[in-house]
């Protein structure tokens, strides 16, 4: 449960072997590579490696292109990703042409593209021919002539009867027929003279008169819709041809899409290069090694190639080395929590172990119903075993969360005796007659998690300041909450009224520890060790708590008195420090209230178990009824209001768990002392999208 400690590495070798050591690096999976920076090239007279990705990246577009056109046209897909062993991995990576394949392809798109535009144009056709079919007249008779010019077209239905009515007393020699009338629209032929043809044109212009020419062609419409129809009919044929032609490729869609994973990573190995520096005869890669691979990694380079030469420093104050988080095996699946959130600086802390048994019992109390746990846990553990060879790191620690949150949730629901709804007589107590224990547990569990928080940021400042400041900035937080919880319960019950004094006494004694010591920095003479001023501060403290307690009076009043003088004179030289540390201390114990609210938001566990089970509760209700009522099919009514209404709880109950429960990590757990902004550490290795190789599968 730590961060990985980092080496920053610097790797020297002959340009010779730049593609042979890249090679091994991309295999062997250790090391981050990062580009070293502008300084550094200039003061060593190196420039950056002239590399270009182009040829790969227009190979992926081709590969790429491949697989969406025969996906689109063969219909067949490729759900998730393609498992392969090693060899079959070898296999299509060195010895599938797909160029043969692509050549294929472009061919029946060329084809296909152009069928589809002629089959499309002939529907066309077919479908401005479908109403001058009842011409009985070859098209080629439909053209003008030396004396006579025809005119075909169409016009709205409504202004049929003004045109042609205008037409005829406008033009002497006029001839016209009504073809066919579809929908709203009347389809006319009309015949003038050629010396009325402009006349006759205005007029119908003015109708909106929509015109059409007829091909030269020795058919009528019937016999060319004929003839188009026949066209249709072999387009069709050979457009199936075609689709079987992809079809018989469509086998080949694996082996592509495996292979834009492959040629991937070798457009990552081009990009890398263009980090490297380099000289006439040799060049120098930089990056980040996880400490513990140093000797291994070494071992293995030295084996390998004898013309390099690796060097390995800590890092420095001024860099930003990336970040690699180790848990053990039960902890590793609350990795993904922490990943959520963001993952922590560097010299910062882990989280993942801290928050796993908190995450787990909340979920588990939020979800609240010990049939809803086993369901979870039952269906978690038939994928972790069914599918262990295909699921992917995050995968594999998803379903274990949940797997563990099943388990949790079986005790939860044990403790509050529930199962499906339906309450059990065996069981810790009962959530809906003992609200408020219920509520005293949640609150309860709040505190200690939020006192965990307290505790992991005080050992840090410990580790880095000293023992007082942990005590001055975190344990004076946990002293008056843990006085004031005692002292209200106390109050409450009206017992041991000493132990209520003492517990006031040290409330008001941390309130003056935070007030006295939180904005300690704002002070010249401010220290995190108990130096003589520190301890004036602290008897002061314990003066004002002594007093306002009337305790030892008036031994307390003097005591305050004489040691806030001392400090007063103590400080005159820095007068402004000592009043700003002073009110920023205030202000820091208005920080108590920001306490209080975040125990109070733990209240949302005993809200989320409750809704559960009262949901369930009402959906046997429901079924119940229906069964009673329903005559002949109730049964059968009953047991689908049970199983989609206790699917349906079981779903949305799984997804307030686990957003509620992050959420009490995030906001109310991690601001106590955790800082985010992190970069993961991603070594130079073969990534898969597409591929799942099962023999390289790591949990």
């Amino acid at each position: 449960m730590s961060i990985v400690k980092m080496k920053k590495m610097q790797l020297f070798a002959h340009k010779e072997i730049k593609q042979q050591l890249l090679s091994f690096l991309q295999q062997q999976g250790a090391v981050q590579l990062s580009p070293l920076d502008h300084d550094q090239m200039q003061k060593e007279l190196l420039t950056y490696s002239a590399v270009s990705s182009q040829d790969i990246d227009e190979t992926l577009q081709t590969l790429r292109h491949m697989v969406t056109f025969l996906q689109k046209h063969s219909q067949v897909r490729i759900p998730g990703q393609i498992m392969l062993d090693h060899q079959q991995w070898i296999h299509i990576t060195q010895h599938f042409n797909f160029q043969e394949c692509f050549y294929k392809c472009r061919k029946i798109e060329a084809n296909l593209n152009r069928l589809d535009a002629k089959k499309q144009q002939l529907i066309s056709q077919k479908q401005q021919l479908m109403p001058w079919l009842p011409v009985a007249i070859r098209l080629q008779d439909l053209q003008a002539s030396l004396f006579t010019t025809y005119q075909a077209g169409s016009l709205q239905q409504k202004k049929q009867e003004a045109c042609l009515r205008e037409l005829q007393e406008t033009i002497p020699a006029l001839h016209y027929e009504i073809i066919s009338q579809v929908q709203d629209k009347a389809y006319l032929l009309i015949v003038t003279l050629q010396e009325h043809k402009e006349q006759a044109l205005e007029i119908l212009k003015k109708y909106e008169f929509s015109q059409i020419n007829f091909p030269k062609i020795k058919a009528t419409p019937k016999r060319l819709d004929v003839r188009l129809g026949q066209e249709l009919s072999r387009i069709d044929k050979n457009l199936e041809q075609l689709k079987q032609e992809i079809h018989n490729l469509s086998p080949n869609l694996p082996k592509l899409v495996s292979l834009i994973d492959y040629y991937q990573n070798i457009r990552e190995n081009k990009i890398v290069q263009r980090w490297f520096l380099e000289s006439d005869k040799a060049f120098v890669i930089t990056g980040w090694l996880p400490a513990k691979q140093e000797a291994s990694f070494r071992k293995a380079l030295y084996q390998h190639f004898q013309e390099v030469e690796l060097i390995t420093v800590d890092p420095e104050a001024a860099d930003n080395p990336p970040v690699e988080i180790e848990n053990k095996k039960l902890v590793k699946p609350f990795e993904v929590i922490t990943e959520l959130y963001g993952y922590p600086i560097y010299t910062g802390i882990d989280p993942t172990a801290y928050l796993a048994p908190f995450f787990a019992l909340f979920f588990g109390i939020c979800l609240g119903d010990a049939g809803y746990g086993v369901v979870v846990t039952i269906i978690t553990a038939v994928l972790l075993w069914k599918m262990r060879s295909r699921l992917n790191p995050t995968s594999w620690r998803f379903l274990n969360l949940f797997f563990i949150g099943g388990l949790s949730t079986i005790a939860a629901g044990l403790a509050m005796g529930s199962w499906f709804g339906i309450s059990s007589k065996y069981k810790l107590f009962d959530p809906l007659s003992q609200l408020m224990l219920f509520l005293g547990i949640a609150l309860g569990l709040g505190v200690i998690h939020i006192f965990t928080g307290l505790l992991i940021k005080m050992r840090e400042n410990i580790g880095d300041n000293g023992i007082w400041a942990g005590l001055w900035d975190q344990g004076s937080w946990i002293l008056l909450i843990l006085s004031l919880l005692i002292y209200g319960i106390v109050l409450s019950l009206g017992i041991w009224p000493g132990i209520a004094t003492f517990s006031a006494f040290i409330a008001i004694f941390s309130a003056g520890l935070i007030v006295f010591f939180q904005a300690r920095n704002q002070d010249k003479e401010a220290s995190d060790k108990l130096n003589n001023y520190q301890l004036l501060y602290l008897l002061l403290d314990i003066s004002i708590a002594g007093w306002i307690l009337k305790l030892f009076a008036p031994l307390g009043m003097i005591a305050t008195t004489l040691f806030a003088l001392s400090l007063f004179y103590r400080s005159r030289h820095n007068l402004k420090g000592f009043l700003a540390r002073i009110g920023l201390g205030l202000h820091a114990l208005y920080g108590f209230t920001s306490y209080f609210g975040d125990i109070l938001s733990y209240s949302r566990l005993m809200a989320l178990g409750l809704v559960g089970g009262i949901i369930a509760m009402v959906i046997n209700i429901i079924a119940g009824i229906a069964r009673e009522l329903i005559p002949g099919i109730g049964l059968l009514v009953a047991i689908l209001i049970l199983l989609g209404g206790h699917v349906f709880n079981l779903v949305m109950s799984m997804l307030s768990a686990f957003v509620h429960t992050s959420r009490l990590q995030y906001l109310e757990f991690f601001n106590k002392f955790y800082v985010s902004g992190g970069k993961k550490f991603k070594p130079f290795n073969w990534t898969f999208k597409n591929v799942l190789l099962v023999d390289n599968i790591k949990k």
